[in-house]
């Protein structure tokens, strides 16, 4: 299940966010939306979990 984690440092107001559960481009996309409703980071780090390449499934057999 994906997810998104805020940490905000009460003292400095600095807000960090990660991304869970998703991978690859659909990752890239929510960071997108959550710029726009945030604004830009002052540094963007891709985790491993980005990385990932989805697996797509091969279906072979007949059109009958």
């Amino acid at each position: 299940m994906a997810e998104i984690e805020f940490t905000i440092d009460t003292e400095t107001g600095k807000c960090e966010t990660q991304i869970n559960g998703i991978q690859g481009s659909a990752c890239e996309k929510t960071a997108q939306q959550l710029r726009q409703v945030l604004g830009a980071p002052t540094t963007d780090r891709k985790t491993a979990e980005f990385h990932i390449k989805p697996q797509t499934k091969r279906r072979v057999g007949s059109n009958e």
